[in-house]
């Protein structure tokens, strides 16, 4: 039975993902706003599908070009983040490679980096373009994906955008803290959390399958109020900072659902 539920959702979201494509690449082309809100539908519809509640507290910054700040858990962040914000992720280039993650970083008009000096400055007036008009940008400065107990620091090189202006005025940042706090509908624990968590070494094929075979989840977003650069100092600073208020926000959470 489950099998065939599997199934059924992969489907859907294939045959979705074929009649929503054409306006979206429309809208991208001729840089219609609807662009930006395609991909947010299709999260929104995957994230049910995926049997998953977002709770959400906060006010999360709209109407401007922002840079959301986050830990990162797994590859479920991107349909969690994507139904929440029109907001686009900064990736490094090695994503646009991968299997599943490729297709879903695509459909949110994913930014890709690389590490290479020559093209740092193209990327980065890529980046500022896409603020400049108005789109914003989330960014996972661990480097990579967590535990979800555990937070790694943040690296400052990521907070490079931060220097950037848009219209005369400083990006504003604001972070997040992402926490899974239910599996299969129970208080997450240690042992239950690699369900979700995909980070390591994991296959994602095997760990996408045993998410599916599971669940309900539910995932906690907390948006912190948002600060820009000036007002922190510099880039080690604001990383610092980030940090410091997303480790909060998801002890907070943890604790909360162990409660």
């Amino acid at each position: 039975m489950r099998t065939a539920y599997i199934t059924a959702i992969i489907l859907f979201l294939i045959l979705f993902t074929l009649v929503i494509m054409p306006p979206h690449l429309i809208g991208i082309l001729f840089g219609w706003r609807i662009s930006r809100y395609i991909p947010q539908l299709w999260h929104q519809v995957a994230f049910r599908l995926l049997r998953l509640k977002i709770r959400i507290v906060g006010t999360p910054v709209r109407g401007e070009g922002v840079l959301y700040v986050s830990n990162h858990v797994s590859w479920v962040d991107i349909v969690v983040m994507g139904a929440t914000l029109p907001a686009s992720f900064v990736a490094k280039s090695e994503v646009g490679t991968w299997p599943v993650i490729k297709w879903l970083a695509n459909l949110q008009r994913t930014v890709y980096v690389s590490r290479d000096r020559k093209t740092a400055d193209k990327e980065r007036k890529a980046m500022e373009a896409r603020l400049s008009r108005g789109d914003s940008l989330i960014l996972f400065p661990e480097g990579t994906s967590g535990d979800g107990l555990r937070i790694q620091d943040f690296r400052s090189a990521f907070f490079s955008l931060a220097d950037l202006k848009v219209d005369g005025h400083p990006v504003k940042v604001q972070p997040i803290s992402l926490t899974y706090t239910q599996v299969d509908g129970f208080p997450v624990t240690r042992r239950s959390m690699p369900q979700v968590a995909w980070y390591g070494d994991m296959d994602l094929a095997p760990h996408l399958k045993n998410y599916l075979y599971g669940g309900p989840y539910e995932v906690r977003l907390k948006f912190h109020e948002p600060v820009t650069l000036e007002s922190i100092g510099n880039r080690k600073k604001l990383a610092s900072y980030c940090h410091d208020k997303v480790v909060a926000g998801n002890s907070e959470a943890l604790s909360a659902s162990a409660a």
